[in-house]
């Protein structure tokens, strides 16, 4: 082939493999997110948002029975919320909401260091209580509630409910991935202390085989927390934050 001849794959309209192509550090990032979610958190995501379900349907039908309980309920929220003034300029409270929102969501996940409890799971139960709770007073005192989902929920809550959700995802992970790495240590101490060889690997032997061992022992916790938290749960939290404070008031 001369030198003046075109090249084959050029000829043929063909790309460069994906190995081939530069890719970015933030890129790179995104696709070990979207990796950590096709294998990890899809999974817990599905029982946090039957968790949220689960909470509203049991908040609404409570209060809703015995509205007497309405009034203690909404004091309760309204002092765990005292930090958040309504009456703000619209940065000021977007920044604010942006703080509660994080704050919690850092519980939520850290909630995920004690292994095998799940405790994150109670994050979308209790916010979906909250929501049942708001709904209920909302039925009681005649106001159109659908509406008021729409138009005072939805918006922004598209963004924070997903946030806490994917929050609680990575928590419960965190939570299941201690629990193995803690079995692991014990089963692993045991061996020393009875003077066994270690077990073989095989399927019958739990936390044995090797996609097993590999999430247990070599995995990085610590760097899939972080990166899922600042690439997926804070910049929702910040988008649900401003469209609270600069979109929703104005709808009605």
């Amino acid at each position: 082939m001369s030198v003046n001849d075109p090249d084959p794959q050029e000829a043929l309209g063909a790309t460069p493999p994906a190995a081939a192509r530069p890719q970015g550090f933030l890129g790179r990032l995104y696709r070990e997110e979207w990796t950590a979610w096709r294998t990890h958190y899809r999974k817990y995501f599905k029982y946090a948002a039957r968790a949220l379900g689960f909470g509203f349907i049991a908040g609404f039908l409570y209060f809703t029975l015995w509205p007497v309980q309405e009034k203690k309920a909404l004091e309760f929220v309204v002092k765990a919320l005292k930090d958040i003034r309504l009456d703000e300029p619209p940065l000021a409270l977007a920044l604010t909401l942006f703080y509660h929102n994080a704050r919690a969501s850092v519980l939520a996940v850290a909630a995920g260091a004690f292994p095998f409890l799940f405790l994150p799971i109670l994050d979308p139960v209790m916010n979906g209580a909250v929501l049942g709770l708001l709904s209920s007073i909302s039925k009681h005192q005649g106001l159109n509630v659908p509406h008021l989902i729409l138009t005072q929920i939805l918006p922004h809550g598209v963004f924070e409910l997903t946030a806490v959700l994917y929050a609680t995802s990575v928590g419960l992970y965190l939570s299941a991935a201690m629990g193995k790495r803690a079995l692991a240590a014990w089963r692993k101490r045991r061996t020393r202390r009875q003077g066994q060889p270690p077990p073989p690997v095989g399927p019958a032997n739990f936390l044995e085989t090797y996609p097993e061992r590999s999430e247990a022992q070599n995995e990085s916790l610590a760097g899939n927390v972080f990166r899922s938290f600042f690439l997926v749960v804070l910049p929702l939290l910040l988008v649900a934050a401003f469209i609270e404070a600069f979109i929703t008031p104005h709808l009605g």
